[in-house]
């Protein structure tokens, strides 16, 4: 059963190769292989014959993330201990006071499913791009299920407008239906996603499994060939999975999440993330304006003549108070 699955695997995930997938001369005993799956406490990686190997790390390599490009040492029947992880090229993850939960690495971007029903959160869309520009990763924005406001155009308007108001425009948005208009949403998304690693964020319910099994229609099959050749479909709902398909297409599903904490920006960090803010703020009358009563504030005059987007300014103070009781802690 797991030779056919693995064998299943290995034909559908003849994806994009990385230069580095090859034995280490150096290392006859160590492979390089590429992590397609999170289960929390162990990984799965495939190598580059496309064998699908059960990954465990030890202290710091146990920090490890999909799309990750690590050396592993084989341990036995594909089984191997994590070696060493290669420098990543970018990360994208949230953090609390508590832990981190890294969503993916190497990424070529970020894709935001939004969608009405059930609401979207105008505060984790900033939370995301916030990220997002941290990461220095592109960020676009799905909104899904836009056949419900079908004949409701001033709800539709009233949605662009909030979209504007945190993005300011700078993010790409595509309004889609993935369920009723399936070929528009594919010939639109195809030519954006096409040989690149592309991580799928979004709330519970947004669409996002949807979306994988239409541009890859073998996505979930082959998640639970995995699965089942592994052992390791227990906790399928919480995993972390990269999906390969058809033109070195690379998508990466992630939980559906609630929160997205970024406690691990520093201020300077979060006050780049809000650039319009940090500009205008350099026109202040002092040096230390924290932008909420003092004279001669050049933000709180951009909010009033509408220079400024007061929801970014709620969102980025919102963050900076996050960021200062999180340090008082420390």
């Amino acid at each position: 059963m797991a030779d056919s699955s693995l064998h299943k695997v290995r034909l559908a995930s003849k994806g994009k190769q990385t230069a580095q997938h090859a034995k280490n001369v150096g290392s006859p005993d160590l492979l390089n292989a590429l992590v397609v799956a999170s289960y929390g406490r162990h990984f799965l990686a495939r190598d580059a014959e496309g064998e699908i190997w059960q990954v465990y790390g030890k202290g710091k390599r146990r920090d490890v993330a999909v799309g990750d490009e690590i050396s592993i040492l084989p341990s036995g029947d594909k089984q191997a201990w994590i070696e060493e992880i290669q420098t990543r090229r970018n990360l994208v993850y949230r953090s609390d006071a508590l832990k981190s939960k890294m969503f993916a690495a190497n990424l070529d971007g970020v894709l935001l499913m939004l969608a009405i029903s059930p609401p979207y959160s105008t505060e984790l869309l900033g939370r995301t791009l916030t990220a997002c520009k941290h990461a220095d990763v592109p960020l676009t924005i799905l909104f899904n299920k836009v056949d419900i406001l079908e004949g409701d155009q001033e709800t539709l308007d009233a949605v662009e407008l909030e979209l504007f108001e945190i993005t300011l425009g700078e993010v790409p948005t595509h309004y889609i239906s993935v369920t009723e208009h399936p070929q528009e949403t594919e010939a639109l998304l195809r030519p954006l996603l096409t040989d690149k690693r592309t991580l799928i964020l979004g709330q519970s319910g947004m669409g996002k499994s949807t979306l994988i099994n239409l541009l890859i229609p073998d996505a979930l099959a082959a998640t639970n060939e995995i699965s089942m050749a592994l052992n390791a479909g227990k906790h399928t709902t919480t995993h972390t999975q990269m999906h390969f398909g058809d033109a070195g297409l690379e998508l990466i599903d992630s939980p559906g999440f609630q929160a997205f904490g970024l406690h691990h920006l520093t201020e300077a960090d979060l006050l780049n993330a809000f650039s319009d803010l940090r500009d205008e703020g350099n026109k202040c009358r002092f040096a230390n304006c924290q932008h909420k009563r003092e004279p001669d504030c050049a933000v709180k005059n951009g909010l009033e003549d509408g220079t400024l987007s007061p929801a970014r300014y709620e969102l980025y103070q919102m963050l900076k108070a996050e960021l200062e009781e999180a340090q008082s802690q420390y």
